[in-house]
């Protein structure tokens, strides 16, 4: 028999192009799982780095993939994409540690405003009440959202650690990584809607495309006629609004 032809990674050519063809068809799964991740992310992240790690993801998903497990590859495949992504973004120094924190500071002072002012404080106000500029306040925004965010991808991986065989085969909603978590009472929902409709014009909007509509970042801002970068801060201050709102309501209920 001839030889078997292998490159330096131990792949034959039959593999490599298997795999070449696999990364093609499902690229647009990549893609979709960080388009929805980069609405949390600081502007300066790049978009294409955490691709080729989405890349990884898919290769991973791929080696341990059993189709006689009755589920389809692409099912399979979202959750590892997503994985190695937020793998790659745990890694970076640039979330602050101490953002938990920093999240309570400023819901307090968004809380204590509010009654002062007798109405929700504007983005501004909330940067003058902080003693910082309007790019400081956004970076924090920035930062909450992004926290809250791998907070709770953190708890869905430990589940996921408990039950791995049948969890890694589920296939989520995308919704359902939303930083305000899974909403499971009549009344939750309604504090939520309640909140989404007392949201400024511009963040209700951005809300509504990007959890209801399902739209991705680039979608929204062809939509709106504005950045991705704005569209990314819109979506951080709506989330923190949504938050404090939502904390007021619930205190006001007990």
């Amino acid at each position: 028999m001839g030889a078997v032809n292998k490159d330096k990674s131990g792949y034959t050519h039959e593999n490599l192009v298997r795999r070449d063809k696999l990364i093609m068809e499902n690229l647009p799964l990549v893609k979709y799982v960080v388009g929805k991740i980069m609405i949390y992310l600081p502007s300066f992240v790049d978009k294409e780095d955490l691709i080729e790690y989405g890349i990884l993801g898919l290769l991973e998903a791929e080696e341990k993939y059993d189709p006689g497990n009755n589920t389809k590859f692409g099912t399979y495949a979202i959750p590892r994409i997503r994985g190695a992504i937020l793998d790659h973004l745990r890694s970076q120094d640039w979330l602050p540690r101490s953002m938990r924190d920093k999240a309570s500071m400023v819901k307090g002072a968004y809380m204590a405003l509010g009654q002062k002012l007798n109405r929700p404080p504007s983005s501004e106000e909330m940067a003058a009440e902080l003693k910082m500029d309007p790019a400081e306040w956004e970076k924090l925004l920035t930062g909450i959202s992004l926290g809250t965010f791998l907070s709770l991808e953190d708890y869905y991986q430990k589940s996921d650690k408990t039950g791995e065989s049948a969890r890694c085969q589920e296939i989520r909603d995308p919704k359902s990584y939303d930083p305000l978590k899974d909403l499971e009472t009549k009344e939750e929902k309604a504090l939520l809607a309640n909140a989404i409709a007392e949201l400024p014009k511009k963040e209700r909007l951005v809300i509504s495309l990007y959890y209801f509509e399902d739209l991705m970042l680039r979608e929204i801002s062809e939509i709106m006629g504005i950045s991705e970068s704005r569209i990314s801060q819109l979506h951080h201050r709506a989330l923190f609004l949504l938050r404090a709102k939502m904390s007021k309501m619930s205190m006001n209920t007990c």
